[in-house]
């Protein structure tokens, strides 16, 4: 049975969120906030986590306005569609000191607007249904609670960079673990704005199993949340995280953070992975077992770790801070997740978790699907990145031809990923690879000089993709972008892969063709050589040269 939320009055719903937050934080610097900022504290409850919803409250403190705005966000970063969180949201009312309510008019389906009267202090809230296990929404049952920041908390417009509170009220005994956590009794967090906060996903559960192991001077946390025993697979999975902790932390560098959270639930419906600043959410529904040559959850690790630096800090322009008020159309995505697959897909060999046979058969599947799908011909990586919101995750009110419409820019991505690391690895002598890309476009965003609240740097465009490219291969690449990468002509697989003495062989004709990737026997020592540090992701300028 569903139990009716406490509904009790606005001043002791604000006095219960401003003692479960302690004491004020402090205010940024007027330089950077546009205006005053605000005391703004959220309280979350999941007084019966198997009703599905969750129960949000928002205090207000320091406002010397007539009327104030609350938005939801339309949309999540990690998921591009428009997806109206908004319609989950139930039983909105604001009230003032004393109780008294406040008149609240609905501007759009994720807009309300406060008329505050010169009411200093307020107090908001709502419910929200919670039924989805994704890296985008938010579940609460009876086994646990998940949620993604994004579908649960709105913000006041015009103060998304003031700092924030959250306190999270679990069902009793149940424990609490998020990226900012420092261990599973803390209720109570800080985070210096609300992208930070959304940015922060959160696993309740009655027992939160951890493990963890340190890199570069790094706390990595597992938990890993079993549908079904481990098949006494846990000490390997952990120990094939940490494989790519180790080399992933190499192509840039260690992340600028003191500890990263990984949340796995493996075995349960579904699949997903989303990355975070300081964690990730990965699902996958298959069981481990002592069979399987890779643990599920695995590939997917070596993708979103990829991500603490490549989308999360090394970031398009269009992707920190965000704009939630609507879907957004940005043209990078090639880099940001293409590169990302190219990377987690590469990482599995370069790590010993898969062989080489195994990572050729991937190349095998990536040149078939980029040299196949008919919409390859006239959608180019800018525009399948631009047009992510029709396709990542969004619904289909129609029908629609995909393979026609819309080439994805993962495989896309990937695909130009592989040729411009083969190509600076070959200008280069194989001193140089598209880590040193990665590091240029790191110098060019993250190390710049900061442009907003939200993190250090500024977002990149494509120019300086085309740039910190450039740079690494020692030649002005801007032809072969136009070609590849604004353009549509095929990619050239074969002569790419003969740089490093591999053979790329077409079986059949037309759409139904195949493709087969194996050594050349005649491949020289030179190419080898290549090939080999190309496979360990090394260069001769040494492993963690940067």
């Amino acid at each position: 049975m569903t139990r009716r939320l406490d509904r009790g009055g606005g001043a002791l719903a604000l006095l219960l969120i401003l003692a479960a937050c302690g004491s004020p934080p402090a205010a940024p610097a007027p330089a950077i906030t546009p205006q005053r900022a605000l005391d703004i504290r959220y309280r979350v409850a999941i007084p019966e986590p198997s009703s599905h919803y969750l129960q949000v409250e928002l205090g207000i403190a320091g406002l010397s306005v007539d009327s104030i705005d609350l938005q939801m966000p339309v949309w999540s970063p990690g998921r591009y569609a428009r997806m109206d969180f908004a319609r989950n949201v139930q039983r909105f009312e604001a009230t003032a000191s004393g109780g008294r309510a406040i008149p609240v008019v609905r501007r759009s389906g994720s807009l309300w607007r406060l008329t505050t009267r010169g009411d200093s202090v307020i107090a908001i809230r709502y419910r929200v249904f919670a039924n989805n296990l994704s890296g985008t929404f938010t579940v609460a049952d009876a086994d646990h609670v998940n949620w993604n920041g994004g579908s649960i908390f709105m913000y006041v417009v015009g103060h998304k960079s003031d700092p924030v509170r959250l306190a999270v009220v679990p069902p009793e005994g149940w424990q609490v673990l998020n990226g900012a956590s420092t261990d599973l009794e803390q209720r109570d967090f800080a985070f210096p704005n609300y992208d930070i906060l959304i940015d922060t996903p959160t696993e309740i559960a009655p027992r939160i199993a951890v493990d963890s192991f340190t890199v570069d001077g790094r706390v990595y946390r597992l938990m890993i949340h079993l549908a079904g025993g481990d098949a006494g697979q846990r000490t390997r999975f952990d120990r094939d995280v940490e494989k790519l902790v180790r080399y992933e932390n190499t192509i840039v560098g260690p992340p600028p953070i003191e500890r990263y959270t990984f949340l796995f639930h493996i075995g349960f419906p579904g699949g997903d992975g989303m990355e975070h600043l300081a964690s990730t959410q990965i699902i996958n529904h298959l069981a481990w077992s002592d069979t399987a040559v890779i643990l599920p959850g695995i590939g997917t690790a070596a993708h979103e770790y990829v991500h603490v630096w490549n989308v999360k800090r090394i970031r398009p322009a269009a992707l920190g801070p965000f704009d939630y008020t609507t879907e957004q159309y940005e043209p990078s995505l090639w880099v940001a997740e293409g590169w990302t697959q190219y990377y987690g897909e590469i990482a599995l060999v370069r790590t010993g978790i898969e062989d080489r046979a195994a990572y050729y058969r991937a190349l095998e599947s990536l040149i078939a699907y980029n040299s196949t799908l008919p919409a390859r011909r006239w959608v180019s990586a800018r525009d399948a990145s631009f047009l992510a919101p029709f396709w990542d995750g969004a619904a289909s009110p129609m029908r629609t031809d995909i393979d026609e419409s819309f080439i994805s820019y993962y495989p896309k991505g990937a695909a130009l990923a592989l040729l411009l690391d083969l190509e600076i690895r070959a200008r280069s002598n194989g001193a140089r690879s598209l880590d040193n890309a990665l590091r240029n476009l790191k110098k060019r965003s993250w190390d710049a000089p900061s442009a907003s609240y939200y993190l250090q740097g500024h977002g990149y465009t494509e120019q300086d993709v085309e740039a910190a490219v450039s740079e690494a291969a020692g030649v002005d690449l801007h032809p072969w972008f136009d070609k590849y990468v604004g353009g549509t002509e095929e990619l050239p697989f074969a002569d790419a892969l003969a740089l490093v003495g591999l053979r790329l062989t077409v079986h059949g004709t037309g759409a139904d063709r195949t493709f087969s990737v194996e050594e050349a026997a005649d491949a020289t020592p030179a190419q080898k050589r290549l090939r080999d540090s190309w496979l360990a992701g090394t260069t001769s300028a040494g492993d963690n040269a940067r």
